[in-house]
């Protein structure tokens, strides 16, 4: 029999305190210790800017750097590190959260550190919460269905390559672009390129104040990255 505390992954949702779920609001009154994820040394963590009132005032909150590089030994090297903090806390018999932005399953640095904990610590419980992904947040504001009837959907990251990304215009009623920022340019290229500009929806920052939709006008796409943005095609 281990002592181990519970290891809780937290999706917050893309911006809005509100959009918290109460599963989520009641773990994180709870826990003594709560693991936020930052991009560089010195930077805050936008997880914790929206959690942060639902987080008890006698809670220790951890910061953990994930780099921000394709080097697939260094990130695994990071997420190996994070995984010991974690468990050293944990096996005090303290719970212990990671909060994450939007859902934990998806496109989120909390699936790497549960793969390495289920390999390094078997025997640590985990729980998932699930929190409202973006491009829901998004269609929402939007007042955009994202599929009805028999209608398919296909989620995108901009990492994706530029063959594969045709392919899924072609053959999805609606796409939607994740992590796009530095494919940002030639995702309006293809969208031109193919006649669905006007079928395109940009959002940014969504549930913070200086939230951006803009809809059908390819011209809303910037050619730049934006942080924190989606793009919504609609066919």
């Amino acid at each position: 029999m281990n002592n181990y505390g519970t290891f809780y992954g937290i999706g917050v949702g893309p911006g809005e305190p509100e959009l918290i779920t109460l599963k989520a609001k009641n773990v994180l009154q709870r826990v003594s210790v709560v693991f936020a994820p930052v991009a560089g040394e010195g930077r805050a963590s936008i997880a914790c800017s929206i959690a942060g009132s639902y987080i008890s005032p006698a809670a220790r909150v951890e910061h953990l750097l994930f780099p921000m590089t394709p080097d697939r030994e260094v990130c695994e090297r990071a997420w190996e590190d994070h995984v010991r903090k974690i468990v050293r806390v944990l096996e005090q018999g303290t719970d212990a959260a990671f909060i994450t932005l939007g859902d934990p399953m998806t496109y989120s640095t909390y699936g790497y550190l549960l793969k390495k904990m289920e390999t390094l610590y078997p025997a640590v419980r985990t729980i998932t919460i699930p929190g409202i992904p973006s491009y829901l947040a998004g269609a929402a504001s939007a007042n955009l269905p994202l599929a009805q009837r028999s209608e398919i959907v296909s989620l995108v990251p901009g990492s994706a390559s530029r063959e594969r990304i045709k392919e899924l215009l072609g053959s999805s009623d609606t796409i939607v672009f994740l992590k796009h920022t530095s494919a940002a340019g030639e995702i309006r290229e293809l969208l031109q390129e193919m006649g669905l500009q006007d079928r395109a929806v940009y959002l940014r920052r969504l549930g913070f104040p200086d939230e951006l939709i803009t809809v059908d006008q390819a011209q809303g796409l910037p050619d730049r990255e934006e942080y924190l943005s989606l793009i919504i095609v609609k066919k």
